[in-house]
């Protein structure tokens, strides 16, 4: 990331997408967030998604993980049908509190799979170009997993944002190698791969490797969206009855929990993801991290 637009007071926008679900968009965005609040430079979020649990079909993925703890603006993923017809102007005008946002900085927008064509549709459409002109920076995250169609889609998506970036600029890219499904290391030869690397490079874009988190706690963590916030304040009692754990499995899964965290706030600092202000990690405990 330029710094130098921090250091101009600019605060630049993140947008986190992906043409796919599954490759961990939703985590990504939670650890942006986590990570900026953890400074006190909150950042506003967005999401342009929808839930897929019953009952929730108005509140994104990322609004149920920070449920109580921040205020997710909930923007959907686009004008209806029925609403274009009704009004030949809505499609213009759906995607205009996100430009507005966008126009800001400061802002956190988690992108549903395969939402992210419609919004550049927008911005070409009402030619937002002149409009973003003199707006702080924006930032497209891609995370991608170990599969090779991932990585085809992040190429793809890099080239549309290329093909666009006069109506929508790109300052720049950000490819999150998620290791949480499996390691990218049967397919760093693969012509996948090797194409998408050539693209970062060209592109100066930055990488990040999440690992994969071994807390055995992980899957409940996921399944009951319990946020980064909220586990940083449990010690290992509040694992072992939060989790139905012996002290000792409790107090395992939460050392392999802080491991993961640490290693994940040191590798999106390295990628500049974080201003240097923020750059210091300050210790906790033996385990645990500030952001």
């Amino acid at each position: 990331m330029d710094t130098l637009a921090f250091n101009n007071g600019q605060k630049p926008s993140f947008i986190v997408g992906t043409r796919t679900g599954g490759q961990g968009k939703t985590l990504v965005s939670q650890l942006i967030h986590y990570i900026f609040k953890g400074h006190g430079h909150p950042l506003r979020v967005m999401a342009a998604d929808t839930a897929g649990d019953q009952g929730s079909e108005t509140k994104s993925k990322l609004a149920r993980f920070l449920d109580g703890e921040d205020t997710v603006e909930e923007l959907g993923i686009g004008v209806t049908l029925t609403s274009t017809l009704l009004d030949e102007q809505a499609g213009l005008a759906y995607w205009d509190r996100l430009g507005v946002a966008l126009q800001q900085g400061n802002v956190l927008v988690d992108v549903g799979a395969n939402v992210l064509p419609s919004i550049w549709n927008w911005a070409v459409e009402i030619d937002a170009g002149p409009v973003f002109e003199k707006s702080p920076p924006i930032v497209l995250i891609i995370p991608v997993t170990a599969q090779a169609q991932s990585l085809v889609d992040a190429k793809d998506l890099i080239r549309l944002a290329e093909t666009n970036r006069n109506f929508l600029p790109i300052s720049r890219y950000v490819i999150v190698f998620n290791e949480h499904e499996g390691t990218f290391e049967g397919l760093e030869d693969s012509s996948e791969y090797c194409d998408l690397m050539k693209l970062v490079a060209e592109h100066r874009a930055a990488t990040v490797k999440l690992g994969r988190c071994r807390t055995s706690v992980w899957k409940n963590i996921q399944t009951n969206c319990i946020s980064l916030g909220a586990m940083k304040d449990l010690e290992y009692p509040d694992y072992a009855s939060k989790f139905g754990l012996s002290s000792f499995m409790a107090s395992a899964a939460r050392k392999n929990y802080w491991v993961w965290l640490n290693d994940a706030v040191v590798a999106f600092r390295e990628a500049g993801l974080v201003p240097s202000k923020m750059s210091q990690i300050k210790q906790q405990t033996e385990y645990r991290v500030e952001a």
